[in-house]
């Protein structure tokens, strides 16, 4: 029997709390005033390069006075894949949707570069919010746990937005054939509803998050919505390193 599609119920409405992104544009317009006067009294000497310096000193030393909310980070953590150290000093949660394009762009282009600069100071953690492609989204949800319960996500994850018109059960199976895994536990995987448990209360805890839109992401509490730049990742990440007192 086929999958019902899911059916979530309203989110919530959000936090009343200032998302980490509403916080760093009042921090983008403190700053400038704060670097203006800055300005003013900088040496007439001072090149572009000191002034860009400048800026991105302000700019980190304003970062570091927010309210990470870094104690709500183990609240934001389940039972899901991650990659880095347990034990990381920054942790960054991801709600995600495998037919999302920023969520896409994100996976193949970022999130590599997160991995090389950052290595085990960072814990990264995926999380499912199908929301975007329907019953496909949920199918693939449940298809890469079922790579997870094989010790292969990470590999199946790339796989997904790599091929990104695979929406099929045969796809999913044929990614798992490739990655050599045990295709006859993983089909039986594939049927089993606590596989579909799973991703539904995901989705729940992030609506009850007041998430609307993936990616969405937590760096040691601190909510970032969107595919932002990897320049953006790094600075809430090197702040709260700095914080730590870790280099």
């Amino acid at each position: 029997m086929e999958n019902q599609p899911i059916t979530a119920p309203t989110p919530p409405p959000a936090p009343a709390r200032p998302s980490g992104l509403t916080a760093l544009v009042v921090v983008v317009a403190f700053v400038l005033g704060v670097f203006a006067g800055r300005v003013l009294f900088a040496p007439a000497s001072a090149s572009p390069e000191d002034l860009a310096a400048l800026v991105r000193g302000v700019v980190a030393e304003e970062i570091a006075k927010l309210d990470s909310g870094a104690s709500e980070t183990a609240a934001l953590v389940d039972n899901d894949p991650f990659f880095g150290a347990e034990d990381a000093p920054v942790t960054i949660v991801e709600f995600s949707d495998f037919y999302c394009g920023f969520c896409g762009r994100f996976a193949t282009q970022t999130l590599p570069q997160l991995q090389e600069v950052y290595g085990d100071k960072v814990r990264f953690v995926y999380r499912d919010m199908p929301i975007i492609g329907g019953q496909a989204s949920l199918d693939a949800a449940i298809a890469a746990n079922c790579a997870h319960e094989q010790g292969q996500f990470w590999e199946f994850h790339n796989l997904i937005f790599e091929n990104n018109a695979a929406r099929d059960r045969a796809a999913f199976v044929g990614f798992a054939t490739e990655l050599g895994l045990d295709v006859a536990a993983y089909e039986t995987c594939l049927d089993d509803p606590a596989q579909r448990n799973e991703v539904t209360l995901d989705l729940l805890d992030g609506q009850g998050l007041g998430i609307t839109g993936t990616p969405a992401f937590y760096i040691n509490g601190r909510f970032v919505s969107g595919a932002q730049p990897f320049e953006t990742f790094a600075l809430l990440i090197d702040t709260e390193l700095a914080k730590l007192g870790v280099e």
